[in-house]
């Protein structure tokens, strides 16, 4: 699963020069919790967030006794260049969600603008991660066949869970990677097993019941079948003979 996979786009920009009560209301009317910010020539330049917003923004009341002694040292900020984050960790289109994930829970990040030529085609919050992962095995599966479709050579597979499990019928290595892949690259896949398809064993040879009352093997049965046909033998008598 890459950025351009999950990627909020077009994306909602703000610029340097606006107002810090601007740039919060862009985000309050989106909901978004952070904005890449843009110079007039559409270059990224920094990344404001909720935080950036209200650090030193809110006056404390003078109602409140504790705050009374803390008087402000100078102006508020009133521009969002003056409150964003320049040095802007960001992604490509093509990078791999696992690193964009990692990159967030190391540096505290809630959202990572995506950029191309330095201009910004998306952006990748943590809710659109959290998006990928809550979809359902139906779409996940749709998304499986259509990339195994390309590919073509598959037609097994399911999905619980999120995990997939590809039956491979012809037990071609290099093929196995292929699907592993391509079923990985489907938005929403947390699991990838592809398995070689194995030939049935036979099944044991059938027991004859006789009489309901017990189980005889079949050669068995053929012995006391052959016995029943033999004929009956009679008893030999002694011949007497004459002046004995």
């Amino acid at each position: 699963m890459q950025a351009e996979d999950v990627m909020s786009h077009p994306v909602i920009t703000v610029q340097e020069y606006d107002s810090i009560r601007t740039a919060a209301g862009t985000l309050a009317e989106h909901g978004f919790t952070a904005a890449p910010v843009i110079d007039w020539d559409g270059i990224l330049v920094g990344i404001v967030t909720e935080a950036d917003l209200i650090r030193d923004a809110i006056p404390h009341d003078p109602r409140t006794t504790e705050h009374h002694l803390h008087m402000p040292s100078g102006a508020p900020p009133t521009l969002v260049s003056q409150v964003m984050t320049k040095k802007v960790r960001t992604a490509v289109p093509g990078t791999d969600c696992a690193d964009i994930a990692k990159t967030m829970l190391s540096h505290h990040l809630r959202a990572v603008p995506v950029v191309q030529n330095r201009v910004v085609v998306g952006i990748v919050t943590r809710r659109d991660l959290m998006r990928g992962l809550a979809r359902d095995d139906p779409v996940i599966r749709a998304e499986v066949r259509r990339n195994l479709d390309r590919y073509g050579g598959f037609d097994k597979w399911s999905v619980r869970d999120g995990a997939v499990v590809i039956i491979d019928p012809v037990g071609d290595i290099a093929a196995r990677h292929v699907a592993h892949a391509l079923a990985l690259a489907a938005p929403g896949t947390r699991q990838v097993q592809v398995i070689e398809r194995r030939a049935q064993p036979s099944p044991p040879p059938a027991r004859i019941t006789v009489r309901g009352s017990r189980e005889e093997d079949p050669c068995e049965s053929r012995k006391s079948s052959a016995k029943e046909r033999l004929p009956a033998m009679r008893p030999i008598r002694s011949k007497k003979w004459p002046g004995r």
